[in-house]
């Protein structure tokens, strides 16, 4: 059976263990959390305490960098629920939120290659 375009995504994206204090919000509701997870397409957050969603599957959230001198902002796409942790793909980020993720990215792996590998590849997928 043929791989999902979400499958071939999870493997050409590395993840990077990275705790930070993050919002989401959807709908007028705003929920505090902190991150798990994150890479170049995505971010993996602890479930907020009260959560819940309306049909709409889009979230906008704000990841606290530096004692909240930046900030990584982004849409995103609810795409899991497993262990107490919510799953997200990113749909649009912009320049500034997407210089600091790079930076973050590029600090975690040993391989600049590595990087270049995936930044090629999230081109690609869009």
């Amino acid at each position: 059976m043929p791989e999902s375009q979400e499958q071939q995504e999870r493997r050409l994206f590395s993840r990077i263990l990275f705790s930070a204090d993050c919002t989401i919000s959807q709908d007028g509701f705003m929920w505090s959390s902190s991150v798990q997870d994150i890479s170049l397409k995505g971010v993996l957050i602890q479930k907020p305490e009260g959560f819940s969603m309306s049909d709409n599957r889009e979230f906008d959230a704000k990841i606290n960098l530096a004692g909240d001198q930046h900030c990584i902002t982004m849409t995103l796409e609810f795409t899991n629920e497993h262990d107490n942790a919510l799953g997200f793909r990113c749909t649009n980020i912009d320049i500034e939120s997407m210089s600091h993720l790079k930076r973050l990215v590029e600090l975690n792996f040993a391989d600049e290659s590595l990087l270049h590998r995936e930044l090629s590849a999230l081109t690609s997928v869009h």
